[in-house]
């Protein structure tokens, strides 16, 4: 008798699983009930009362405790007894005392603040006191193409002077239109300042070139910082991630025209010397022998502020230790430091990104009173997206669960707005099974959305692309940029909430596949991966 029970057990639960799958709840629910929670939840958190979510803030740890409540009130559980995932940022401010002088063999000249040169976000701290000067051209080291800017120059112990930015090669690899994209992530100011670091330099002066017309500019681009610009606002100083073993940061400033008549003799001089480097398409490095930096000062502030991300675990029946993550981040960017009486200046950051987490939150829902799957699924919000995507960043360092468990990512981002009939999907190149997977799924939806391909520029600028960095197989779910992106007017009633709980069934849908299933992903990584560093 007992036998038989666990088997009418068995196959009831088979069948549940393969008649009433995953999101079946969702069409079989009445509209008004799933359109009610998703309005619900969006509503509040696009609310003025949360003052647009900004990293960090009061206001978005109160977006965490509804997340973390909600998770808790579904039968989401708490991973290693916490709802948070918590993580440290730092603050950095800048010190009023900046010191920037050269001399020749003639004369010594001082340079001024914000006139003629700005510190840059991610600038370090330094006194430097009689260095010499090489220009490094663009300060890349791409061994894959066989370009090196640091080939034959010694710049140990030396302040390297370098392009914004990557050179407009008229032909050469280049132009090769995908592969520029992931240069423009290698080009990165930490990047340049990493790979001059690696080679002895102290610090790094940069040239500020124009990134359409690439013609070299005769002001600075600093960051505006309230030493200069005392008007902005403390909550706007650059953030980063602290860590146990954290990166060692040099001096970094953009240089205006009188700076590089010092060095070059001339702006036009120094756009000759660009010219035949992207003409070229070979490096013009050298020693600025005539120019001695007698000294360079940066003093900076740090200060440590917590942060979270929020997290919660519905476990799997066969292979626990085994998860698939879905994300979404649920900060946005906060209100306007200069709010004008009687005018809207909350950033409530509808569509970017309260409908991704609202997303969020409808699958945890659903998936804590489904049948479990075969692996667990983990639900993870996370912050400070907007400053860098510093929420996966950090969770990716130090994640709640091994990343070797982690079987794939889906991330939703932006997904309320433009048609109605249409979505696009980011990473299917890194894992063509997991679009597969949605064009199968799509095909299924009462009402299937026409699939474009069409987001990779945006594949870096979310958080899947912290995992998809450490090799995971991710699938990003976006409905478009448009005209309110960051902007006052990106509020709830735009949102398109048939859209979005159509696009969150979608995701749901290739989310269980995975998650019932024990077929392992493969992930391909794609052409420039090698030069974009895991931070």
């Amino acid at each position: 008798m007992k036998i038989c029970q666990r088997i009418i057990i068995r196959l009831w639960a088979t069948a549940a699983i393969f008649l009433a799958p995953l999101f079946s709840a969702l069409s079989q629910e009445p509209d008004f009930q799933m359109l009610g929670r998703a309005r619900g939840h969006l509503y509040y958190l696009a609310s003025d009362s949360l003052k647009g979510r900004n990293t960090p803030s009061a206001e978005l740890d109160k977006a965490a405790d509804y997340i973390a409540a909600e998770f808790h009130k579904y039968g989401v559980k708490p991973i290693n007894g916490s709802y948070f995932h918590h993580y440290t940022l730092l603050r950095t401010n800048l010190d009023e005392k900046l010191v920037l002088r050269f001399k020749t063999s003639k004369s010594e000249q001082t340079f001024i603040p914000k006139d003629d040169y700005i510190p840059l976000e991610n600038t370090g701290a330094g006194n430097i006191k009689n260095a010499g000067l090489v220009f490094a051209g663009f300060g890349m080291d791409l061994p894959e193409l066989h370009y090196n800017d640091y080939a034959g120059i010694d710049v140990r112990g030396k302040i390297v002077v370098i392009f914004r930015g990557v050179p407009h090669f008229a032909d050469s690899v280049f132009s090769d239109t995908s592969y520029r994209r992931k240069l423009w992530n290698y080009a990165r100011y930490s990047v340049k300042a990493r790979t001059a670091l690696k080679r002895g330099a102290t610090a790094c002066l940069i040239i500020n070139i124009g990134l359409q017309s690439g013609i070299v500019s005769p002001r600075p681009s600093g960051f505006p910082w309230p030493a200069l610009y005392p008007k902005m606002p403390v909550s706007a100083l650059p953030l980063q991630i602290a860590k146990a073993t954290p990166d060692t940061l040099i001096p970094m400033i953009s240089i205006g025209e009188n700076v590089i008549n010092s060095l070059f003799g001339s702006i036009d001089a120094l756009a000759t010397i660009k010219e035949r480097i992207e003409n070229s398409g070979k490096p013009f490095s050298f020693s600025i022998d005539s120019v001695t930096a007698s000294e360079f000062s940066i003093t900076t502030i740090l200060e440590s502020i917590p942060a979270k991300n929020v997290v919660g675990i519905i476990e799997g029946v066969e292979k626990p230790s085994e998860h698939i993550a879905v994300g979404a981040h649920y900060d946005h960017i906060g209100a306007s430091a200069f709010p004008s009486s009687g005018k809207d200046f909350i950033y409530n950051g509808a569509d970017d990104n309260a409908s991704g987490t609202t997303g969020l939150l409808l699958l945890a829902e659903k998936f804590a009173v489904a049948q479990p799957p075969k692996h667990s699924i983990v639900f993870i919000a996370f912050s400070g997206e907007e400053r860098g995507l510093l929420g996966s960043k950090a969770y990716c360092n130090n994640p709640s669960l091994p990343l070797s468990g982690c079987k794939a990512m889906f991330n939703m981002d932006m997904i309320g707005r433009n048609s109605d009939d249409s979505v696009s999907l980011g990473g299917s190149t890194r894992c063509k099974e997991l679009a597969d997977i949605a064009e199968e799924e799509n095909k299924k939806l009462d009402e299937p959305f026409k699939i474009s391909y069409n987001i990779e520029n945006f594949f870096f600028r979310s958080d899947q692309a912290s995992f998809a960095m450490r090799k995971i197989p991710v699938l990003f779910f976006f409905s478009g940029e448009h005209s309110d992106y960051h902007g006052l007017d990106d509020e709830a009633d735009k949102i398109k909430f048939s859209k979005l709980v159509r696009i969150t069934e979608l995701c749901g849908k290739c989310v269980w596949r995975i998650a019932d299933s024990l077929t392992e992903l493969q992930f391909t990584p794609q052409k420039g991966d090698e030069l974009l560093p895991i931070e």
